[in-house]
């Protein structure tokens, strides 16, 4: 079991996430905006962090140089929906001090593989 914290815009999604993080065992507390993650992450202790690439407050490209200074050894998770940027080199270079990079079809299976093996 991981505590896990997910910043990501899209409402619906975020739901579905956390709901099934929360199914496979995990404790799990869900932001909307870049901003609210980064309060979350200096209010609580966390096991990893999934950040969505663009949303309000900052999204994934600006957060997670940011995280990964002020919380070494935080495994974070780059998640998007936005399929066209995972061959760009933003996307690959960019975001390579993300532990991992998922495309939002990712199963729950798929998802608490990379939460498992980032915690162990």
């Amino acid at each position: 079991m991981a505590k896990i914290l997910i910043a990501d815009d899209d409402r619906d999604y975020l739901s579905a996430f956390c709901t099934g993080m929360e199914v496979m065992g995990h404790i799990v507390d869900g932001v909307r905006t870049g901003k609210d993650a980064k309060v979350f992450l200096r209010t609580g202790t966390y096991d990893i962090v999934f950040l969505d690439v663009v949303m309000p407050g900052g999204g994934a490209i600006s957060l997670v140089h940011e995280v990964a200074s002020e919380f070494p050894g935080l495994p974070i998770v780059v998640i998007s929906g936005r399929t066209e940027l995972f061959d760009t080199p933003v996307f690959r270079e960019g975001l390579r001090m993300a532990s991992a990079r998922l495309r939002k079809t990712a199963t729950l299976q798929q998802i608490h593989k990379v939460v498992v093996s980032s915690i162990v």
